[in-house]
C-alpha cells in the first residue's frame, strides 16, 4: 500500500513482485512446494493440526508450518489475483531486522526440515526444489566472499595481464546480474502497465541485495550455530502514502556495528572505483559500482535514521521532564511505543 513512499520501499515492491508473480506461481504451478506467507492466506484447520500445528523453535513459523503441512500431503493453491495490501517498512533498520529474520528462520527450517523432506517418497524435482528453496539464503554468505575479494582479484588480472581469464569474468558479472535482471524486469512487465517506468528500480535492488548481504550473512550464520534470539516484530507507522510520516512514532530499535561494516565496505569500493578510472580499468566499474551503492545506500540510511530516531528519543525525554505523561488508566504506567519480542525457541 505503499511502494512510492520511498526508494527504499520501491526497492521491496521490486523483490515482492519477483516473489509472489515468479516464484510463488511456478512453484505452485510445477507441483513443487510453496510457502505461506503471514501476510495474507486461509487455512484448514485439520491441515494445521495434522500437520502439529504452529510450532516455535524457528522464526519463520509460517515457512516451517507450510512445509510440514505439504510434508503430510497437503496441497496447497496460489492465487495470484487476490491482492492483499500491506505495509513495506519505511525505516532501513526494521527492514534489516525483517530481512534477518526471514533469513536465520528459512536456515533453521532447513535444518529442522532438510533430513525429512530428503527420506520422503517425493518426487526428486519436488525435493531439489524444495532443498534449493530452503537454503537460498547462503547465497548471501557467497555473496560476501566476492565482496571482500573481487578487488584484488581484478587488479591481479589487470595489472598481471591475465586476459585469459577474462570471459570467465565478464561469463560470471553476466550470469549474476542479466539474468537477475531479466528475472525482476518480466514481473514487472507482468503487473504494470507502465513496467517501462519501473525498470530503473531494478539495478538499485540488485545493488541493494548485495548491500544486505552482510546483514542476512550475519543471521544465517547464527542459525547454523544455534545462537538463541527471539522474535522481534517489524516495525511498521501506519505509512499509506508520501504524505503520512513516522516522526513521533519511531520504534526502539537494536544496534548494532553491522553499518559500520558496510560503510567500511562502501568506502572500499569508492577507492576501487578511482582506482579503476586512474588505470583505465573501465571493466570493472559497474561491478564495483553495483557493490558501492549498495553498502554506501544501507549504511547512510541507517546512519541517517538512527540519527532521527536519536533526536526523537531526546526531544520526547525532555517533554517528558516538562509535562509528564498521563498514567494509563489500565495500568497505572505512561503508555510507551515498543517492539515486542516473543521467544523463538523451545
Amino acid at each position: 500500500m505503499n511502494q512510492n513512499y520511498s526508494l527504499l520501499t520501491q526497492i521491496q515492491s521490486v523483490f515482492l513482485d519477483g516473489h509472489f508473480i515468479i516464484e510463488h506461481t511456478a512453484r505452485n504451478r510445477s507441483g513443487r512446494f510453496f510457502n505461506f506467507n503471514g501476510t495474507a492466506g486461509i487455512w484448514r484447520k485439520k491441515a494445521i493440526e495434522s500437520a502439529g500445528g504452529w510450532q516455535h523453535d524457528t522464526l519463520t513459523e509460517d515457512l516451517d508450518l507450510s512445509y510440514r503441512a505439504q510434508l503430510n500431503g497437503w496441497k496447497f493453491v496460489y492465487v495470484p489475483d487476490v491482492i492483499a495490501p500491506a505495509e513495506l517498512p519505511v525505516q532501513m533498520d526494521a527492514y534489516k531486522l525483517q530481512q534477518h529474520r526471514w533469513a536465520k528462520g528459512s536456515v533453521q527450517t532447513a535444518k529442522k526440515l532438510l533430513p525429512r523432506i530428503v527420506k520422503s517418497d517425493l518426487p526428486l524435482k519436488v525435493k531439489w526444489e524444495a532443498c534449493i528453496h530452503l537454503v537460498g539464503n547462503f547465497s548471501y554468505l557467497l555473496m560476501t566472499i566476492p565482496a571482500i575479494f573481487i578487488v584484488p582479484i581484478s587488479i591481479m588480472l589487470f595489472n598481471f595481464k591475465m586476459y585469459q581469464f577474462l570471459p570467465i569474468y565478464l561469463l560470471l558479472f553476466f550470469s549474476a546480474t542479466v539474468s537477475v535482471f531479466v528475472f525482476y524486469l518480466v514481473c514487472q512487465r507482468e503487473i504494470y502497465p507502465d513496467w517501462r517506468r519501473r525498470i530503473k528500480y531494478i539495478p538499485a535492488t540488485i545493488a541493494f541485495a548485495i548491500g544486505l548481504s552482510l546483514n542476512n550473512s550475519k543471521a544465517v550464520l547464527e542459525a547454523l550455530f544455534n545462537v538463541k534470539t527471539d522474535f522481534k516484530r517489524t516495525p511498521k507507522y501506519r505509512i499509506e502514502s508520501k504524505n503520512d510520516g513516522w516522526k513521533n512514532k519511531v520504534y526502539s530499535t537494536d544496534k548494532n556495528f553491522l553499518p559500520f561494516l558496510e560503510m567500511l565496505l562502501g568506502l572500499y569500493f569508492t577507492a576501487s572505483i578511482v582506482y579503476a578510472l586512474i588505470n583505465k580499468v573501465y571493466m570493472s566499474i559497474p561491478f564495483f559500482a553495483l557493490f558501492q551503492f549498495g553498502f554506501l545506500y544501507i549504511a547512510s540510511l541507517s546512519f541517517l535514521q538512527m540519527h532521527k530516531e536519536r533526536k526523537e528519543n531526546k526531544k520526547a525525554s525532555l517533554l517528558n521532564w516538562i509535562a509528564p505523561q498521563p498514567l494509563s488508566p489500565e495500568s497505572g504506567v505512561p503508555p510507551v511505543v515498543e517492539t515486542r519480542a516473543l521467544s523463538a525457541e523451545k
